[in-house]
């Protein structure tokens, strides 16, 4: 592995690998070093032999002596080190996988900056034959999951009352297409989208009410004989879903990474009876059930936990803490010292992560508090200080063992932002408006700043993305407000996915699909491969009423345009069924001819003549 490699003159890194191309515009960075990152843990004062050149012989005798009075570079933690928190790592464990907060030494020096361009392979190309909604839909909800729910919740049924509902697997796609749809189109009352007054044909015309309130009573995901008990140590509090949170991770999981990763939490709104809701008072959705996610910065959800509560069991390294554990995981799913970039906020971070993180590959930058700090606060300054210095005024200090760099920062208020990778350089000023001087100023920004503004906000993008057309059914199951969460990434990642697809065949972004995306899925969930609509019930009776047999026909109007149906629809061969219609209309086939004819499931007039078939043409037959 390489290690510090000393030299005299200073030598640039390209902002394109070491920032990636989303911010490169952006930063204006100053390089003194260019050091092959050492992933062994075993960084020492070799690292920083050009600066203290004079009274150190060896980097293990200065391991050995971390208050040597002889070092040319002042040991700032001193005398400090015996009041060090000893509690943030066990005893026993090895230097490499965190920093004893007594270890800790404290340097007013330049930051080391490491080679962290990405490693990576490139987005696999985009498929030659372009992809449906429901395609990308069930690239993460795919058909063997729908068929696993088809047969837990006949199972559930039978196990309820001694019959079972006999669901297949088209049922339950229409019933998933329902929610997707009811998502879009909002109604108060599930029974109102049947009803006279407010009925709404994609919806009514797809499933009877009775029956889609029966699937939804006896809707399962597991069998419940195999549940262990509470007090069981194996007990999972997420048994009733697990095999949808498991087949979702797995179906993101595979998609192709991102450089920049952020971790953060999101919220499953609900009131639900249950020992996982949280209450979070500062959030919009104040009561829910918490998730920790793992984003992408185009908003691509790429891992997820659902929060259980404090156990030992999701614990991986105590000394981590719980925030730091959740991201320490979340990089155990990706490859290793490929030179992926997570950002996290405070409540994540913590000096012996970084530390942690650095030594498998993995480059950091998060805000942090000040009781993390393991004695850095003691050596900036402080806030008075740095507000007295004037807005734009900072301070760092590096931890000598570990190259962890902590900046403070004044810029309304105090900012306090550590990392693994980015050091103190200064970036492009930010503009401010200055109340006193009644004009926009000027101040310095830190480039860990900057850093972290543009890489922090994936999580709050999929969560603004899945929040925007979330399916709200009231249920007292809690279990179903996971599952329905569960759809809405699906929605989402294949959404994402798809404008992926487009922009690598530089399709411009305003003809990429995006609420028409959605209604694409819920529409060919109903009807793809589905006999539905007027087809699938059975002819009445035209009503033969006094008031409408005597009504005063009123002026001719344009008829409607009726749209295309989606491809997955139109070329399903199921349920196309041609009929009479009185009224002619154009061909949507041919374009110049007018048909009597039109397709029951799809809507459309059609010519279906001896001289030509546009009916069999339309549906690829």
């Amino acid at each position: 592995m390489a290690s510090a490699v000393p030299t005299s003159t200073s030598t640039a890194i390209s902002t394109t690998s070491f920032y990636g191309t989303r911010g490169r515009a952006q930063h204006e960075r100053r390089h003194f070093q260019v050091i092959e990152p050492n992933f062994d843990g075993s960084d020492t004062e070799s690292n920083f032999e050009e600066d203290e050149p004079a009274n150190i012989e060896d980097a293990s005798e200065c391991e050995e002596s971390s208050d040597d009075s002889n070092e040319s570079d002042t040991d700032l933690n001193g005398d400090n080190d015996e009041t060090a928190d000893d509690n943030s790592m066990p005893t026993g464990k090895s230097a490499s996988n965190a920093v004893h907060s007594q270890n800790m030494r404290w340097r007013k020096r330049q930051p080391v900056h490491y080679d962290v361009a990405f490693k990576g392979e490139p987005f696999p190309p985009p498929p030659l034959e372009e992809y449906t909604p429901l395609q990308y839909f069930k690239q993460f909800f795919d058909n063997a999951l729908i068929d696993h729910l088809v047969e837990q919740t006949n199972l559930y049924s039978m196990q309820s009352t001694g019959n079972s509902i006999a669901v297949d697997h088209d049922e339950m796609e229409m019933y998933l297409g329902l929610l997707v749809m009811m998502s879009i189109i909002k109604l108060p009352q599930i029974r109102m989208y049947w009803s006279k007054e407010t009925r709404i044909p994609l919806v009514a015309d797809v499933m009877l009410v009775n029956h889609l309130e029966k699937i939804k009573q006896f809707f399962h995901c597991n069998d419940n004989t195999k549940n262990l008990p509470s007090t069981d140590k194996d007990y999972d509090k997420l048994f009733k879903v697990r095999p949808v949170i498991e087949s979702l991770k797995e179906k993101c999981r595979q998609i192709s990474q991102e450089e920049c990763h952020s971790v953060d939490e999101q919220i499953i709104p609900t009131k639900s009876r249950t020992s996982l809701q949280q209450y979070l008072p500062n959030k919009p959705n104040k009561w829910g059930i918490k998730v920790w996610a793992r984003c992408g910065v185009s908003g691509m959800l790429y891992d997820f936990e659902v929060y259980t509560g404090k156990s030992n069991k999701t614990k991986t390294k105590p000394e981590l803490l719980m925030g730091g554990n959740v991201v320490y995981r979340f990089t155990r799913t990706l490859p290793r010292n490929v030179n992926y970039k997570v950002f996290f906020d405070n409540f994540f971070s913590s000096i012996p992560l970084m530390s942690c993180l650095k030594n498998d590959g993995f480059w950091a930058v998060a805000t942090i508090r000040i009781d993390q700090l393991k004695g850095a606060q003691n050596h900036l300054q402080s806030e008075k200080e740095l507000k007295k210095s004037g807005r734009g005024s900072f301070d760092y200090v590096v931890e000598a063992n570990s190259g962890t760099t902590v900046v403070r920062w004044f810029d309304n208020g105090l900012v306090q932002m550590l990392s693994n990778y980015v050091g103190n350089d200064l970036s492009l000023p930010a503009r401010r408006w200055s109340k006193k001087e009644g004009r926009f100023i000027n101040i310095d920004r830190p480039a860990m700043v900057v850093e972290y503004n543009s890489y922090m906000g994936g999580v709050d993008l999929c969560d603004m993305l899945i929040s925007a057309y979330r399916i709200r059914h009231r249920s007292t199951k809690y279990y179903m407000h996971i599952v329905f969460y569960c759809i809405g990434v699906a929605v989402v990642n294949g959404w994402l996915l798809y404008r992926r697809h487009m922009g690598q065949k530089d399709v411009p972004a305003k003809r990429h699909l995006s609420l028409k995306f959605q209604a694409s899925i819920a529409v060919s969930l109903t009807k793809a491969g589905k006999v539905c609509g007027e087809a699938s019930r059975p002819r009445r009776r035209p009503s033969a009423s006094p008031t409408s047999a005597n009504a005063v026909p009123s002026k001719k109007r344009k008829a409607a345009s009726v749209p295309n149906p989606t491809q997955d629809v139109q070329f399903d061969q199921v349920g196309h069924f041609p009929e009479f219609q009185e009224k002619q209309q154009r061909c949507r086939q041919c374009k110049s001819g007018c048909s009597h004819i039109r397709c029951q499931k799809c809507g459309v007039h059609l010519c279906l003549v001896k001289a030509r078939n546009c009916f069999n043409a339309f549906h690829g037959l």
